[in-house]
């Protein structure tokens, strides 16, 4: 076990954009606080009139309008004197200006550029799924001769004076490029998923590796095994590394809700009254190096990563049913990695959806995990970050991660927003977790 300790990473810079925070310092005040930042869909987003129905089997609609919203963000490429004019920031996604803004963050956190960082072994490694919105919304506008073909094809329509259809079609042309983005020069590398990484790299002149990693919920965590591993291997000797998540629009809310997925009453974890997941969005990011080398050149050291440990549910019920053997392998696993065993745990920030199965499953995994270990009922605390801002889908890992580097940070534990009453389906009586409610 002791060979593996030089692998320890150190986190030495945090940046973040999520719901009701611009930035990390915000984030981690609220979640000291308590704040629950789910609201209704803002009125700039979309029309809760045109697709909401409580109907869960309504076709094409969403029972759910609630989420953890971004309505703040810092990003003033001039004024942060970066090469991106206004034309081309227009054209950007919203994952695109997050990333920069809280890799920005980050590498001030840290002291970056006056504490210097070798540009040409500095990494971007970034956990990102469905690139964001902006593709689909020029793609609406490409399709235009898909609707103007159906609309042509409705009988009443055909029935119509020439004159007046064709003026039907250009006032719905008119409209669909009113509507929709411009498809530019800049559109393409506006909505590139690949892209998320990429800006960062070359703002800043970083010539490490730069690249997306897509693991669905698990994009942000496998984005740092990806970054930790270049770091063990010596590919580069520092790497900026999280989660970025922007799909709230409302395919998605329709798609999830399809699926019986969302909650349209609240996110509540591991607690009573748990009826699905309330999507939210944002970035978090994390600076990392070798710990030998972070310690070496005195850099200020929020949290270390110790081990890491993945792993697949193979079969199972379905293909988005959870499988506690999956789980479990992925839990010893980090542990085996960090060299640690786990009666040495006092805290674990779970993924914590709070779905009626995923908690359930997720809490039976993790205490059988500790049930040899003859730990005390109650000796573990155990929270999720989804309880104050949602799930954030491919970004929720960077979240949760930036909320337990805090905590080891401060010394603090954040309390675990639900209620009064945990989940009814969890024996918390025997298990060594508890759910955190307060700070302490």
């Amino acid at each position: 076990m002791a060979e593996k300790v030089h692998r320890a990473v150190a986190v030495v810079g945090v940046g973040a954009v999520l719901p009701d925070a611009p930035n990390a310092e915000v984030y981690w005040e609220n979640l000291k606080a308590g704040r629950y930042s789910i609201n209704e869909v803002p009125a700039d987003r979309w029309d809760p009139a045109l697709y909401y129905d409580p109907d869960p089997k309504a076709p094409d609609k969403t029972y759910s309008t609630i989420g953890g919203w971004i309505q703040e963000v810092d990003f003033s490429p001039l004024e942060w004197r970066m090469p991106i004019p206004p034309k081309v920031s227009d054209a950007m996604d919203p994952t695109q200006k997050w990333s920069i803004a809280a890799s920005r963050e980050a590498l001030l956190d840290y002291g970056y550029p006056d504490r210097p960082l070798d540009a040409d072994r500095t990494a971007v490694v970034l956990g990102n799924a469905m690139a964001g919105e902006m593709h689909y919304l020029t793609a609406l506008r490409a399709y235009y001769p898909e609707y103007a073909t159906e609309l042509a094809n409705a009988p009443t329509f055909a029935a119509l004076n020439p004159d007046v259809r064709n003026t039907i079609l250009d006032e719905l042309l008119s409209g669909v490029r009113r509507r929709f983005p411009h498809i530019t020069e800049d559109t393409m590398p506006g909505e590139l998923g690949n892209i998320i990484a990429g800006r960062v790299a070359n703002l800043y002149n970083f010539h490490g590796p730069n690249f997306i990693v897509d693991a669905a919920c698990a994009s942000a965590l496998a984005a740092v095994d990806a970054a930790i591993e270049g770091l063990e291997q010596g590919d580069y000797d520092a790497v900026l590394t999280g989660g970025i998540d922007a799909n709230m629009g409302v395919p998605s809310f329709i798609k999830f809700c399809k699926i019986g997925a969302l909650s349209a009453t609240g996110t509540r974890p591991y607690h009573a009254g748990a009826d699905g997941f309330v999507m939210g969005e944002g970035a978090a990011v994390l600076l990392l190096k070798r710990l030998a080398d972070a310690e070496r050149d005195g850099d200020r050291i929020y949290a270390v990563i110790r081990g890491l440990g993945g792993s697949s549910d193979g079969k199972g019920k379905g293909i988005t049913a959870p499988n506690p053997v999956g789980q479990e392998f992925a839990i010893a696993r980090a542990w085996s990695n960090a060299g640690l065993v786990p009666n040495s745990a006092t805290y674990v920030e779970g993924h914590g959806t709070s779905t009626r199965v995923g908690d359930v499953v997720e809490a039976e995994s993790l205490a059988r995990v500790f049930a040899d270990l003859e730990l005390r009922p109650g000796s573990i605390a155990l929270g999720s970050v989804k309880s104050n801002i949602g799930h954030l889908k491919s970004a929720a890992g960077a979240a949760g991660m930036l909320k337990a580097v805090m905590s080891l940070d401060e010394k603090l534990l954040a309390p675990s927003l639900g209620g009064a009453e945990t989940n009814p389906n969890i024996d918390f009586t025997r298990s060594p977790l508890y759910v955190n409610k307060e700070l302490r």
